[in-house]
């Protein structure tokens, strides 16, 4: 017969055992003598100021140890940012059905997934419990301020008053203070040099960011404008939260 080849332990079967292993306790002394393996078996690198301490074995299990949970960690990390994304996918397309069939516009939406559980804490009998993955899908996007902007002109003022909120901010630009002084030294200007000389006071930002309701307004856009916006503007990424 052929041997089976043995399963490697996923990253979360690993940091489970790794909780439950037990590690060596450290005693220390503040007086420090040589005999103390760490010190007298100490070596310096040339040049450098790290020092490789002697082996210790009251310490070597604790080392390993943390080691190990740290590389179990870094692959936990890496398999989670996998799952995490399978969740988001899931998730996200499930809330956009739900939103569409029942014409609502639910943010979030739990995914259910079973766990082993002790009913009676006296009682070695396990029950099943469903416990949720949350997958919260906010209205919130990133968009590029100049190319949303820049479309505008493109776009009736009535569909993009339902896609973007616009706000715009005026600030007194920083040699405003001589401006205005010279302003006042020099009464008794015409309207058009007025409204010229203001214009230099202040830096002006336009700013602009997708409606709450902008999933459901880009649909009922014309197909240009879906077309082009599809360009510009992304739903956030879904936040996942376990309960």
């Amino acid at each position: 017969m052929c041997p089976v080849a043995a399963t490697r332990p996923s990253a979360l079967e690993t940091l489970k055992a790794l909780a439950n292993k037990k590690t060596t306790s450290v005693v220390t002394n503040l007086s420090v003598e040589m005999t103390d393996p760490a010190i007298s078996g100490a070596s310096r690198d040339k040049g450098r100021s790290t020092v490789k301490l002697g082996f210790d074995p009251s310490i070597a299990d604790g080392a390993a140890h943390a080691a190990e949970l740290k590389f179990a960690l870094d692959k936990a990390k890496a398999e989670f940012e996998i799952v995490q994304a399978t969740m988001r996918d899931y998730g996200a397309k499930k809330r956009e059905s739900y939103n569409n069939i029942f014409k609502t516009n639910i943010t979030t939406v739990c995914v259910p997934y079973l766990v082993d559980v002790l009913h009676d804490e006296a009682s070695d009998t396990p029950g099943r419990e469903t416990n949720y993955v949350q997958v919260i899908c906010s209205n919130k996007y990133s968009l590029s301020q100049e190319s949303v902007l820049a479309l505008e002109k493109d776009i009736e003022p009535a569909v993009f008053s339902k896609l973007f909120e616009k706000e715009t901010t005026k600030t007194l630009k920083p040699n405003a203070e001589q401006l205005i002084r010279s302003l006042f030294e020099e009464m008794g200007l015409k309207d058009d040099e007025l409204e010229n000389s203001m214009s230099s006071l202040f830096d002006t930002t336009v700013k602009v960011k997708a409606t709450e309701n902008y999933e459901r307004e880009i649909k009922d856009a014309p197909e240009a404008v879906q077309t082009i916006l599809g360009q510009t503007v992304t739903r956030v990424n879904p936040g996942i939260k376990f309960s």
